[in-house]
């Protein structure tokens, strides 16, 4: 069986790389910051999935 590997739409994805890549540096203060984690996905992400409703 061949399998293809494919790109798929991904806009949410797209949108954090965009917001991720604008930051000055990874960190949103947490103590002992090792860069990229759940806390910043977190405040990112969470603001847009409580509003995405109300987008129209």
């Amino acid at each position: 069986m061949q399998a293809e590997r494919t790109i798929g739409h991904a806009p949410r994805t797209q949108a954090l790389a965009r917001d991720l890549e604008s930051l000055q540096g990874p960190c949103v203060g947490c103590a002992g910051c090792q860069g990229i984690c759940q806390a910043l996905f977190d405040a990112i992400m969470v603001p847009d999935l409580i509003l995405k409703d109300r987008h129209a």
